[in-house]
């Protein structure tokens, strides 16, 4: 069985990962700017997707970074655990939003910011440990 060299593949394969994840962490930094500058908006507007309670919207988002995560584990490239993994930040950021800051913030304010990313990190390093 011949052994992965080189994480996130070839010169071209890397070229499209990072340009694949520029696309989703701007898109992702766009609807983190909009949630932070109208918090209540957010939170309301989500109501009305699809018809769905709030919560759901998050468990959605989770469940599809988990399945492209799992699905990222399995193969050989390694874009598709990035992007389970910014999924699940990206769920874990937005129930966050939707408890409440001051339950996660432990004496830290910056402690809400810090557990999307951690998780986000710690996926990645999982997902590259299993791809060596």
């Amino acid at each position: 069985m011949a052994e992965e060299r080189e994480y996130m593949g070839g010169r071209k394969s890397k070229m499209w990962t990072y340009l694949i994840l520029m696309g989703v962490l701007l898109v992702g930094v766009i609807l983190v700017n909009f949630a932070v500058q109208n918090p209540t908006l957010a939170r309301d507007g989500v109501d009305t997707i699809f018809g769905l309670p709030s919560w759901a919207m998050a468990l959605l988002a989770f469940v599809i970074g988990a399945g492209i995560y799992a699905f990222g584990l399995k193969v050989e490239t390694d874009w598709p655990e990035a992007v389970g993994a910014f999924f699940i930040a990206g769920s874990v950021y937005a129930a966050e939003m939707l408890i409440g800051w001051s339950h996660f913030e432990l004496g830290l304010f910056i402690l809400p910011y810090v557990i999307p990313i951690l998780v986000f990190v710690i996926l990645l390093m999982y997902g590259m440990r299993r791809s060596v």
